[in-house]
């Protein structure tokens, strides 16, 4: 008697020949949700992001969102002079990254942009910026701490003026939620992740780019890996060439119920 196996599910980018297997109840309600962004395999049960979804266009601009300075006590906090007009709709005063920045930087490493980082429009997928929800928010609440936080690890140049950097590792919707638009549960947290690794590990350019701004980073900068658990080897991995240039640091993710700037760990 033949015993036939079930067809496992399976998603991949458009371009990239590797699949990765998913739950059939993601894989369900991506087929349900008819999306011009997925191209259906019903007879190999294959989802495939089309190359349209991780284009340029949808991809999320990183950000120097504030300068800080320690002065003894008092934490002095400025944001930047002029709003650039690719964040034009930013919640925050937000500027884009230079190169050529002449004093150190402080860097908030986050995964990828999720509901709040896109313009709430059902047809068409328009970045924003880097943390616009909670997570922006906790990270201008708490910004003061952090900056106090860190002077306790003796890592903080008296006044000296950081530039704060918000960073998404990958700068596309990892979490597909514009496609199904579910709620953040353990099934979507996996997908999430899933397409995350894909991306990082299939797509050359998203891990040049995060090299390549670490590099544009003058020494003693402070780089903070605030990845969910799950990510945060991906992002320390490549934290290894650096431990004598940067100080390495993970927190927890700025949602986290507790106030995020507890849970810093030095890492060097």
């Amino acid at each position: 008697m033949l015993t036939f196996m079930k067809q496992k599910s399976s998603i991949q980018l458009e371009g990239y020949p590797m699949t990765t297997e998913i739950s059939d109840a993601v894989y369900d309600d991506l087929v349900k949700s008819n999306r011009k962004y997925l191209n259906v395999d019903e007879e190999k049960q294959t989802i495939t992001i089309k190359r349209s979804f991780f284009k340029k266009n949808k991809q999320v601009q990183n950000v120097t969102r504030f300068f800080v300075e320690l002065n003894g006590e008092e934490v002095v906090i400025k944001t930047p002079q002029k709003k650039n007009n690719l964040v034009s709709n930013s919640n925050f005063e937000d500027d884009l990254i230079i190169h050529n920045y002449k004093n150190k930087s402080i860097m908030i490493i986050l995964e990828s942009p999720h509901i709040d980082e896109y313009e709430q429009n059902n047809e068409k997928l328009t970045p924003i910026g880097a943390a616009q929800g909670q997570t922006g928010k906790k990270i201008e609440k708490n910004l003061s701490q952090l900056i106090r936080t860190l002077n306790q690890f003796q890592v903080i140049e008296e006044q000296h003026q950081y530039r704060v950097i918000i960073m998404n590792a990958v700068h596309f919707q990892t979490s597909l939620h514009f496609i199904h638009e579910k709620a953040m549960n353990n099934y979507y947290r996996e997908l999430r992740d899933k397409i995350w690794v894909k991306m990082w590990t299939e797509i050359p350019q998203i891990k040049n780019d995060f090299i390549n701004q670490l590099e544009s980073l003058k020494k003693d900068s402070i780089l903070i890996n605030a990845c969910p658990k799950s990510l945060k080897p991906f992002i320390n991995q490549e934290f290894i060439p650096y431990v004598s240039k940067f100080h390495l640091f993970e927190s927890n993710h700025p949602t986290s119920t507790e106030i995020w700037t507890k849970s810093l760990f030095k890492l060097n």
